[in-house]
């Protein structure tokens, strides 16, 4: 069956024959009015939202570009001004790099706390310049992290973390999982990766590495459902070398094996990167039925451009 006959599933929703018509209706009728405010108009009448109520302008706007590019609708211009998604984040100036080298004791209490919208091109700036992989920006849903202590009696910056859309297809991981292809498709959500982790690159303290990550994974659940309406129930992460995964074999991550060495945008398996080992840590007992169980509907950015 074509791709887009209906019905057809695009993230977690089924879209029926009504649902394409009043798409591809809305786009043909209001076009005029510019691309933001189909995308807009055509979530507001499906109706298309998140559990937090948001509307899935992310989402919409990729199923548009697909209709599109299979000759089903014809898009309005964007309109000058618009920002490519693609883009890089804003970038700010990055913080200091503080030399610390002690024992945990010392600098407790690590704390482990969301990132500001304010502060977000700060650490974006943080991370371009002191993680080794760099940084220009984060797919999908997300949520970015501080790590700090105060052990100088104020607030010091230590790193980072960042939490984003888990790879579309991972062998390994769907396997150890054991979900078919539309069952990836409809929760792959519920799995988040913490794609960046940055602790300064003069801060050298023993067991610092793990603690940080149970602070933020002890935390993260509660956080994703403020931010996007329900909680992950799996956390995945991928570790090259020379680096071994110490840190996340210590917090009782599970390692699964490796990457088939392509990239996450590499639909069409045509470019070689570096093979990477999987990571995984559930963060429920019963994540199994968590991260399978129904859902009305997907939280806006699950799809990643």
């Amino acid at each position: 069956m074509p791709r887009w006959d209906p019905p057809f599933l695009y993230g977690s929703r089924e879209f029926s024959a009504e649902d394409l018509a009043l798409v591809t209706g809305t786009a043909r009728r209001f076009g005029r009015l510019g691309f933001a405010e189909v995308v807009a108009t055509i979530c507001e009448n499906l109706p298309w939202k998140a559990p937090n109520g948001q509307l899935k302008i992310d989402a919409c706007t990729q199923l548009l570009h697909g209709l599109e590019a299979a000759g089903l609708v014809e898009l309005p211009a964007r309109r000058p001004g618009h920002v490519v998604r693609a883009a890089a984040e804003r970038m700010g100036t990055a913080p200091p790099n503080p030399v610390v080298r002690t024992v945990l004791r010392e600098i407790q209490p690590i704390r482990v706390e969301p990132v500001p919208a304010e502060e977000g091109p700060t650490w974006n700036a943080m991370m371009a310049v002191y993680h080794p992989l760099g940084f220009r920006r984060a797919f999908g849903a997300q949520q970015k992290y501080w790590i700090w202590d105060e052990a100088t009696g104020s607030p010091r910056v230590l790193g980072g973390l960042l939490f984003a859309a888990a790879a579309r297809s991972l062998a390994v991981r769907d396997a150890w999982i054991g979900w078919d292809a539309q069952q990836r498709q409809r929760y792959r959500h519920r799995i988040v990766s913490n794609s960046r982790y940055l602790l300064m690159p003069a801060v050298a303290v023993p067991h610092l590495a793990s603690h940080v990550l149970a602070l933020a994974l002890r935390r993260l659940p509660e956080d994703w459902v403020r931010r996007y309406g329900f909680a992950p129930a799996l956390v995945e992460t991928f570790v090259e070398r020379p680096w071994a995964g110490t840190c996340y074999r210590a917090a009782n991550w599970l390692c699964l094996g490796q990457t088939a060495g392509r990239g996450r945008q590499d639909r069409e398996h045509a470019k070689a990167v570096t093979v990477k080992a999987v990571w995984v840590y559930p963060l429920f007992r019963d994540w199994r039925t968590r991260l399978m169980a129904p859902l009305e509907v997907a939280p806006d950015g699950e799809l990643d451009a």
